[in-house]
């Protein structure tokens, strides 16, 4: 009785290799996955950059002075080396998504905006404006003598 029993006998797994291929295959897929996952993790700043093109989602506000400063105002920013100054004080009820972004003050970090241009307004010099609350902007202009 030394016959081998049928689980001995049977034949190999038809298909065993290729299923150990493919499984490590898929490992090693899975794997390669993660490491660039891991990769990409530790560089998302330089990666990504996100570009408004409108104030809403801008938290830097235009602080300002309790009490007011007498006129002439100082200067709050600079638009390409040229001081910007409050017009005035006045809060002005703006929508976010219709102002768009002309430049940054790089000394302050407050975005500098432009209001859509109305049709009476074509010939008027840019108006500008900082961003002083949620909806709220002061209107600066250009200091004169600079």
């Amino acid at each position: 009785m030394n016959e081998p029993s049928p689980t001995e006998s049977s034949p190999e797994f038809p298909g065993l290799r290729m299923a150990v291929r493919l499984g490590v295959a898929l490992l090693l897929a899975l794997g390669l996955a993660l490491a660039l996952v891991l990769r990409d993790n530790t560089r998302r700043s330089v990666l990504e950059e996100v570009k408004e093109f409108s104030a809403v989602g801008d938290t830097r506000y235009l602080a300002i002075p309790d009490p007011l400063p007498p006129e002439p105002f100082p200067v709050v920013a600079r638009l390409g080396g040229r001081g910007l100054v409050p017009s005035g004080y006045k809060r002005h009820e703006k929508r976010e998504a219709d102002m768009q972004p002309v430049a940054k003050d790089e000394a302050t970090g407050l975005t500098i905006y432009q209001a859509p241009v109305k049709a009476k307004d074509a010939g008027e010099p840019a108006t500008y404006f900082l961003k002083a609350g949620p909806g709220q902007f002061i209107k600066v202009r250009l200091a004169a003598g600079e």
